[in-house]
């Protein structure tokens, strides 16, 4: 019988994040319960629109591959909440079995986890923040839509170069979602892989007496529960009950 590793003795994480991004990697590992390893690889982002997304995609399953067979991990998320919603729900679900049949480990992905998430809430509407283009963020809305998931107020900085959404500030994201959110909507939803935004998420549900869910909050919380661990992290919210 194998031995459990030192490192990642309770469950070993493979993320598939984008470059040059490094919040993922960044808040995983400040967050990760003990007992818990990440192990990251990247793909290369050069365009935050539905045709850079794409091209990224060309290089994700090499990677969760490499993830699966050589890191030896016990769950790999494919970590681009963009990457993952561009060609619909119905690809995204038939990709991520196809790769866990393929290569014996869990692949789930970040728009999952986002689904997820929000049913875990109880959230039926929301509104959305991202950073992207504005071509990206319909091709979100429609993802949710699909889903069941109405979205009832939107704000966005409409970016499209990779570098520009890595200068977006915390507290831009948090004025932004202070300005964009309405009564109608269930929860708030920080859409972006790339955005810094998780000490913001507790000080905001305070504020607006609601759900925030955040691309790296909801993409820790789904890949621990794929590993079958229910750890209540403080501080990063209510998603955290569930």
């Amino acid at each position: 019988m194998n031995k459990s590793f030192t490192d990642g003795w309770r469950g070993r994480i493979g993320l598939v994040a984008t470059a040059p991004g490094n919040a993922t990697e960044a808040e995983f590992n400040r967050y990760r319960p003990e007992g818990v390893a990440v192990l990251t690889t990247r793909t290369p982002l050069t365009s935050s629109t539905p045709e850079g997304i794409r091209r990224m995609n060309e290089s994700v399953e090499d990677a969760a591959a490499m993830l699966a067979q050589n890191a030896y991990c016990d769950v790999v998320l494919c970590s681009s909440t963009a990457g993952s919603f561009v060609d619909g729900r119905e690809t995204d679900d038939a990709k991520a079995a196809e790769m866990s049949e393929k290569y014996g480990c869990k692949v789930i992905t970040s728009a999952q986890c986002m689904l997820r998430a929000l049913s875990a809430v109880g959230a039926g509407t929301g509104t959305l923040i991202t950073p992207s283009s504005e071509m990206l963020n319909r091709v979100e809305v429609a993802y949710l839509n699909s889903a069941g998931i109405s979205v009832t107020a939107q704000g966005g900085f409409h970016l499209s170069c990779p570098r520009d959404i890595l200068a977006v500030q915390p507290e831009e994201v948090a004025e932004l979602a202070r300005k964009a959110d309405c009564r109608q909507s269930d929860a708030v939803l920080l859409s972006c892989s790339g955005l810094h935004v998780m000490e913001l998420i507790e000080p905001l549900e305070k504020e607006l007496k609601k759900p925030v869910i955040a691309s790296n909050q909801f993409g820790l919380w789904g890949s621990l529960r794929a590993l079958d661990l229910k750890d209540n992290i403080p501080g990063i919210g209510m998603l955290w009950q569930y």
